[in-house]
């Protein structure tokens, strides 16, 4: 511990350089983040689609699921906002314009992230968005609930006219069956006079009850019909009742929704910070490590021969190579030291 004490102490403007590189600049940008976001909201009241209009079937998952009304339709308009086209769609309601340098995906991507979907409770759920302006946030949020409703609707009427269509066709067959079975009643009656004997009076019971029939399945076939074109505007009045905006969302004046993501920022810059301090402290304590040693035996107090020291390696840079070379030019000085003395003597 004392090593990188005095590692710190030995690298102290450095680290204070790091820091404030890392921690002003996450403070900058937190700071900017927070001031730059404009958060608007929709609370909206929803509510189980009523029975006698909702398709049953019994292979639907819904009927075993325990979710609320409130995180059935959460979930339908998390799905939406990640759907291309449904964004399309909110776009161009709006005042929104994607950049030219920026790709369309990164574009739509960055809108669904600043959508956000909360389930209040049973039955209440909130979508918000947080834009960088105070207006485009209550614009995006009352378009996305528009295109919602839109869509709903579309897919309403593209199932209605599928029926309606397969009703026409059934229609159809249905009234050359009628025609057909008459026909076989009228041919039998011009055929037959009464008195009818017994197996004829049964069979013209039959082709009667066919006649009957016939008809039947085309009235109950116009009946549905009928039927299919009134279901969706039964749809839509029964969908107003099931999703209600109980508060629209306002242009924002003052900063909001911003302090989560200004929050994230600064707690990554100060961890980035404190991460390359320590890798910085952990380098430069290893780098005095292994500097220190030829240094430290410089330093050694001077002593009695204990041993010898069978080879001196001679030339430039020979000390630096190996422990044995360090130690024979502590004690004996560098060489040519001592041949240098004995001429002189």
């Amino acid at each position: 511990m004392r090593r990188y004490l005095e590692t710190a102490r030995r690298y102290r403007w450095v680290i204070v350089i790091v820091l404030l590189l890392t921690w002003g600049s996450g403070a900058v940008l937190a700071y900017s983040e927070y001031i730059s976001s404009f958060e608007a909201d929709a609370t909206i009241w929803t509510q189980r689609q009523s029975q006698q209009f909702a398709p049953i079937s019994p292979q639907d998952p819904g009927l075993t699921a325990l979710v609320t009304p409130a995180q059935e339709q959460a979930g339908v308009m998390m799905q939406l906002l990640q759907t291309r086209s449904f964004l399309r769609d909110v776009i161009q309601r709006t005042s929104i314009h994607r950049p030219e340098n920026m790709e369309e995906s990164k574009f739509l991507a960055e809108i669904t992230k600043r959508f956000r979907v909360d389930v209040l409770g049973n039955n209440l759920f909130r979508l918000a968005y947080r834009a960088n302006d105070p207006r485009t946030g209550a614009e995006m949020v009352v378009a996305a609930l528009t295109v919602r409703e839109e869509h709903l609707a579309a897919s309403r009427l593209a199932a209605t006219e599928a029926a309606s269509t397969y009703y026409r066709a059934q229609l159809g067959v249905a009234e050359n069956q009628a025609l057909e079975a008459q026909r076989d009643l009228d041919a039998f009656d011009k055929d037959h006079r009464p008195p009818l004997s017994l197996p004829d009076e049964y069979n013209q019971r039959q082709l009667r009850l066919k006649v009957e029939e016939t008809k039947a399945r085309v009235t109950d076939m116009k009946v549905r019909i009928d039927q299919s074109t009134v279901l969706p505007s039964i749809l839509q009045v029964a969908d107003s009742l099931d999703f209600q905006i109980v508060d629209k969302p306002l242009d924002e004046v003052k900063p909001s929704g911003g302090t989560r993501t200004a929050a994230v920022i600064a707690g990554s810059a100060f961890v980035a910070g404190l991460s390359l301090v320590g890798v910085l402290l952990i380098v430069g304590t290893l780098l005095a490590g292994g500097m220190a040693g030829e240094a430290g035996i410089a330093r050694l107090a001077p002593a009695s021969l204990f041993a010898s020291v069978p080879e001196i390696a001679h030339g430039r840079g020979a000390a630096s190579r190996d422990l044995r070379g360090a130690l024979a030019s502590a004690t004996f000085g560098p060489p040519g030291v001592e041949e240098a003395k004995e001429r002189d003597g």
